[in-house]
């Protein structure tokens, strides 16, 4: 069904109908006496108007005003009942009486109302011509201005408050932060997909969005929240926090806030078809002290929602998430806010990295593992997609790091030499947008006392292009630093072969689907001999990932590759289990 044929939003907010402004309407005959008027008036009837039959069938209808009746009948000397009081009402009524159909705008009967022969009532009437009601000048007037007032003030196609009105709720919402030490949360909402929307079905269904949108939005907002459409697809939500606790902080009801309004936008909505829905970016900025301001909010919020969009939409992102000496412990807790990820379901599992050539353990990954209600280990997609929608995927990277980190330490000081030297950490693609992406790497290495050399971060051939450009003078001062880099997952999709001369990095490793075809498919070899032979000539080192077979060990060190993982090394671990692993038998 078309937006035109079902179109109850295209009413949101426009105000009060003609219909609930008439008063019930007192019809009297034109022959009754204008002493049972005058009666009817003092006694019964409490509205500002009578009307009058026809005086003949298909004649029209008069009127009599309360108060110029009874001006009449009260008469300049007093004596006026005496003189009116047994003519009919017909001779005093108005028989030109204005009138105006019900279903008209508040608009058309006012202009009805001043083109007409005076500021009088109004006879309203329905589709049939009869009667419904009269309509008082002043009860028109004074309904005529709320809605005229509503529609500066909230946008004329979704009813939610306008731009200027929301900006001024925004400046009214820092001012009570500075006044009782609170906070003010600014959510800013761009739409992904109305364009698309616009493009393929037609505008009147990109408006059938923007007031879904808008309902959704509202129904999402508690009392004292301003919502506001600040134009085109984008909205803004903002909220006051009170003061903050240590178990309850401005950035975690910020981030709960963000993925609260995610979800309700990703939401089916039943009333559209399902080509016409759309998810949102949503940027968030946090406010607080003597200094809270609403422009700069709206700065950081747009620009939140900016890099939400950047990263691929459908994400929620926290201004100042990543800047500062306190966004580690920030980050934390926006990550322990994040709706569906336990962090105390988290752990970090290691997987050995051993020498072709001798068997022993170099090296080890950290790879990063879950666990459901009933215990089960489960794979790091979910909680990384969680992350990388909220903005956090550095975050969770480094939560890993840090844990990769002490790991590390405990292995050296229980075992010494027999302790892998390197420990390898995947970095995700959304964490190389970050812009202080090496200072914080950095930062948790020194805090831990980790060696610079003593982790290897891993880039995913996941990763775009245009990541992997913004990542790059990051990567540059990570080496610089002494951190080594490597290149994962290398052959899968064949477009990491071409970053390997632009990257800065010191390791390739190859993806475990080439080493599964390397002995049956030419090409999957020929890939093998590719890798090993560009790493030698650029000075870097080759581990083969997913090596499950006697076979493709021999194979993989004929091919000079010097470092294999997979099942035939060892399975993920977890810390205290590779420390056992590793422990010289005596």
């Amino acid at each position: 069904m078309s937006p035109q044929t079902r179109a109850p939003w295209r009413r949101a907010d426009r105000g009060r109908l003609l219909s609930d402004l008439v008063s019930a309407p007192v019809v009297v005959s034109p022959t009754d006496s204008c002493e049972a008027v005058d009666v009817g008036f003092r006694t019964r009837w409490t509205g500002s108007s009578v009307l009058v039959a026809p005086r003949e069938a298909g004649g029209p209808f008069g009127m009599v005003a309360r108060k110029d009746f009874l001006t009449t009948m009260t008469g300049r000397y007093g004596f006026g009942r005496s003189l009116w009081g047994r003519r009919p009402v017909a001779d005093v009524a108005r028989w030109e009486v204005p009138w105006v159909d019900v279903r008209a705008s508040l608009t058309e009967a006012a202009e009805r109302l001043v083109g007409g022969d005076g500021y009088q009532d109004m006879m309203v009437t329905g589709p049939d011509g009869g009667p419904v009601g009269i309509l008082d000048p002043t009860t028109l007037m004074e309904a005529l201005a709320a809605e005229l007032a509503h529609e500066a003030s909230h946008d004329h196609l979704t009813g939610v408050t306008s731009r200027a009105r929301f900006v001024d709720g925004l400046r009214e919402l820092c001012a009570a932060a500075r006044d009782d030490g609170g906070a003010v949360v600014l959510a800013f909402l761009d739409l992904d997909r109305l364009k698309e929307v616009n493009d393929t079905l037609g505008h009147s269904f990109g408006d059938a969005l923007l007031h879904s949108v808008a309902t959704r939005l509202a129904a999402s907002a508690l009392p004292g929240d301003v919502v506001g459409r600040l134009g085109g697809d984008e909205f803004a939500l903002a909220r006051l926090l009170p003061p903050q606790t240590p178990d309850d902080t401005w950035r975690v009801r910020a981030l709960d806030l963000g993925e609260v309004l995610r979800s309700a936008i990703a939401a089916h909505d039943p009333g559209l078809p399902v080509p016409a829905h759309s998810r949102v970016s949503v940027g968030l900025a946090l406010g607080a002290g003597a200094l809270v301001d609403h422009d700069r909010l709206l700065r950081e919020a747009d620009l939140a929602m900016y890099g939400a969009k950047k990263a691929g939409g459908d994400r929620v992102r926290l201004a100042g998430a990543d800047a500062g000496p306190g966004a580690g412990p920030a980050g934390l807790a926006g990550l322990a806010a994040l709706p569906g990820l336990d962090l105390a379901a988290l752990e970090v599992h290691y997987q050995p990295i051993a020498g072709t050539a001798d068997g022993s353990v170099r090296e080890v990954e950290a790879l990063l593992r879950s666990r459901d209600a009933e215990g089960r280990l489960a794979g790091p997609a979910a909680p990384l997609d969680r992350a990388a929608r909220a903005g956090l995927a550095l975050e969770l990277d480094l939560w890993v790091l840090e844990r990769a980190c002490a790991d590390r330490s405990a292995w050296r000081a229980a075992l010494g030499a027999a302790a892998p030297a390197v420990v390898n950490v995947n970095l995700s693609p959304a964490a190389l947008e970050e812009p202080l992406l090496a200072d914080r790497v950095l930062r948790v290495l020194d805090a831990a006392g980790t060696p610079h050399d003593g982790v290897r971060l891993e880039l995913s051939e996941a990763a775009t292009e245009a990541q992997v450009a913004r990542a790059l003078p990051a990567l540059d001062a990570l080496r610089t630093a002494g951190v080594p880099i490597a290149l994962d997952d290398l052959g899968g999709a064949m477009s990491g072969l071409r970053q390997v001369t632009r990257l800065p990095v010191d390791v390739l490793k190859i993806d475990r689907s080439v080493v599964a075809g390397m002995l049956d498919d030419p090409l999957d070899a020929l890939l093998v001999e590719l890798v090993h032979r560009m790493a030698v000539e650029q000075g870097m080192t080759v581990v083969a990932e997913g090596v499950e077979s006697d076979a493709q060990l021999d194979a993989l060190r004929a091919a000079g590759v010097p470092l294999v993982q997979g099942f035939l090394v060892a399975r993920p671990m977890s810390s205290d289990a590779l420390r056992a692993y590793l422990t010289p038998a005596t």
